[in-house]
């Protein structure tokens, strides 16, 4: 049985703000090439849950092991930060998203 997916607040609020940014610039092939790429991320990581490339991260003390996708939406690419739990009955959490090649973002 394939794991669901969660999204965290910081996930959900960089993604409305980029659809809502390129949506207002008239942008709709755009916003509907993001959507494909997301579509196929969350079936690439579905099926192949270690798929990104890895890196530890500490949050509050804690070392965890995270991984990247990167989602190819034509004029840009957007890197999604995401973490497979132990647990085989938890979900798959997506941290954070972000423009690729931007250097100031914070991921969490």
């Amino acid at each position: 049985m394939p794991r669901g997916f969660v999204a965290t607040p910081l996930f959900r609020r960089h993604l409305e703000d980029y659809l809502d940014e390129y949506a207002a610039k008239g942008a709709t092939r755009f916003v509907e090439r993001l959507r494909v790429g997301y579509g196929k991320m969350l079936a690439d990581i579905a099926s192949h849950e270690h798929i990104g490339l890895a890196r530890r991260l500490s949050i509050k003390g804690q070392t965890i092991t995270v991984r990247q996708y990167l989602i190819d939406a034509g004029a840009r690419n957007f890197v999604v930060l995401y973490w497979i739990p132990p647990q085989e009955d938890q979900p798959i959490v997506f941290l954070n998203i972000r423009i690729s090649g931007q250097n100031r973002s914070r991921w969490i």
